[in-house]
This record gives structure tokens, C-alpha cells and sequence, in this order.
């Protein structure tokens, strides 16, 4: 069987889906979670814990996304001490490649929007 790497097909029936859309999906499905949690909540009686859920969920959902977009940035740019009359160095500029900060809003910002509404309704 001399099957070389050059002659490898890829599967059928597959198709690649771009990180941020596969990520807002994601955040979509889970912000619609939180939000019927939250009515289901609500609706047993549990007024107080549907309100607080959405608010810590939300509160939560900001927060990891504002840390992964600052602590994805390189430790030069977080630690320079650079005047404000200067400019800074190319070599400090975060990769422009970088994907994380990204995805984090993408995912993140539907999370939010659900938690958000729950928190407004049930609140």
C-alpha cells in the first residue's frame, strides 16, 4: 500500500467553518441557554435566583472576555513604560494574526446579550 501524502484526499461531507462564526454560534446557543434558564427560574417561583443568575452570568461573561483580550496581548505591551510622547516600537505591536482576543467577543458578546435580556426581564 503505497499511499503517499500528496495523494490523500479529505473526507467528504466536511467543510471548514471560520473560528468567529463556529465561535458566535456557540455563544448564541449558550446565550439563548441562560436566558431560558432564567425563565425557567422564574417561572418555578425562584424570582431572586433567575435575576441574580443573569446578573452573575453577565458580569462574568464581560469579565473573561475583557481578560482574555488584555492578558492575550504580548508582556512587552502590557509592561511598557513608554512616554506618551513617543511612539511605540514595531517590535512591542501585538501580532496582528492573533485570533484570541476574537473569538472572545465573538463568543462572549452573544453570552452577554442573553444574559443581559434574562437580567432586564427577570430582574
Amino acid at each position: 500500500m503505497g499511499v503517499t501524502l500528496a495523494g490523500m484526499q479529505s473526507p467528504r461531507g466536511r467543510s471548514a467553518v471560520p473560528a468567529p462564526l463556529l465561535a458566535s454560534l456557540l455563544g448564541s446557543v449558550l446565550g439563548l441557554l441562560v436566558l431560558a434558564a432564567s425563565a425557567a427560574l422564574w417561572r418555578a417561583g425562584l424570582h431572586q435566583v433567575a435575576g441574580l443568575s443573569a446578573e452573575v452570568i453577565l458580569l462574568l461573561a464581560l469579565t473573561c472576555v475583557a481578560a482574555i483580550t488584555v492578558l492575550a496581548q504580548p508582556t512587552r505591551m502590557r509592561r511598557a513604560r513608554v512616554p506618551i510622547s513617543r511612539a511605540v516600537p514595531h517590535q512591542w505591536w501585538p501580532p496582528a494574526h492573533d485570533p484570541l482576543p476574537t473569538l472572545a467577543a465573538c463568543m462572549g458578546g452573544p453570552i452577554a446579550a442573553g444574559a443581559g435580556a434574562a437580567a432586564l426581564l427577570f430582574h
